[in-house]
């Protein structure tokens, strides 16, 4: 009898102990699907706590730069510098060339740098002013030497601006020699250095001081410029006011000619006067504006992407 007991009991337990293997069996199992597992050949995934790769994105494309476009205006202003026999526009102060010279005409204010010796000759170079004509005459004497002659005296001009002598060269009587000196109760020059594009321009002295005048002095000066030349030509010449001053802005270009086949450049700058509306004190200034490239052809000048 206690033989059978054990028997059942011990059945018991062991059908109890399957079912416990079964459960255990059965949770492994979906533990391991849970996390990734798996049997049959297939790879294990990635651990979910593995950091995630950075993609890589195609790097940009290059922006397009497109060349500015150039102006009917800058084009007008390329064509005068190719044909370059017309510098400034319509209404600028451009001195005519006398119709009864058919040699050499050389005119010119006289400087300080023409009078001075020694280290003075290479002090700030600027035009003379003087009220008294016999000074003038005798300043214009010390220059009167043209390709190694004498020049005579011919001529004497003056008005509320400057002096004038005017020479005929003894070795080519057809020629021309202009001296001027600007009266001091007009424009005084001193302190303002030529070989400078920047800087004091002198000191206009008249009464009274208006715009008008400014524009008169600032393109007469400019004719005895380097801007004056070849490969340079006047686009405009505007006034303004600033304050208490008075500016005149002559706009320029410049053609620099690029190498064979080669696009040219336009170089534009402003050079500007400013007075001082109520004591006359000028300041001068060459400012680049902009610049653009072209190409000469028949009619002129077309644009040119380089």
């Amino acid at each position: 009898m206690e033989t059978m007991k054990a028997k059942a009991i011990e059945s018991r337990l062991g059908k109890r102990m399957t079912l416990l293997n079964a459960f255990v069996l059965l949770a492994f199992a979906l533990l391991t699907v849970a996390c990734g597992g798996g049997g049959g050949g297939t790879a294990s995934a990635a651990p979910a706590s593995a950091p995630s790769q950075p993609v890589s994105s195609p790097a940009p494309a290059p922006a397009t730069t497109t060349p500015p476009s150039v102006s009917a205006a800058e084009l007008e202003l390329a064509a005068r510098l190719y044909k370059g026999d017309a510098r400034t526009p319509a209404g600028f102060n451009l001195e005519a060339r006398p119709a009864n010279v058919t040699g050499t005409l050389s005119t010119r204010h006289l400087k300080n740098t023409d009078f001075a010796t020694g280290p003075q000759a290479i002090s700030p170079m600027y035009e003379v002013c003087t009220n008294d004509l016999a000074q003038a005459i005798d300043w214009s004497e010390k220059q009167a030497t043209w390709q190694g002659q004498y020049s005579d005296l011919a001529e004497v001009h003056a008005d509320a601006h400057m002096f004038e002598l005017v020479r005929v060269p003894r070795a080519d009587v057809t020629a021309m020699i202009r001296h001027r000196v600007f009266r001091c109760d007009y424009l005084n020059r001193a302190g303002s250095d030529l070989r400078a594009d920047a800087g004091a321009a002198g000191s206009m002295n008249q009464r009274p001081l208006t715009a008008d005048e400014l524009e008169q002095l600032a393109e007469y000066l400019w004719q005895f410029t380097m801007f004056n030349n070849s490969d340079y030509a006047v686009e405009s010449s505007s006034t303004s006011t600033s304050g208490g001053a008075l500016v005149q802005t002559i706009r320029m270009g410049q053609l620099v000619r690029g190498s064979a086949g080669a696009c040219d450049t336009v170089q534009v700058s402003d050079w500007t006067h400013t007075m001082n509306a109520t004591d006359g004190t000028l300041t001068r200034a060459l400012t680049p504006v902009r610049s653009f490239q072209v190409k000469g052809n028949t009619s002129g000048a077309e644009s040119c992407t380089g």
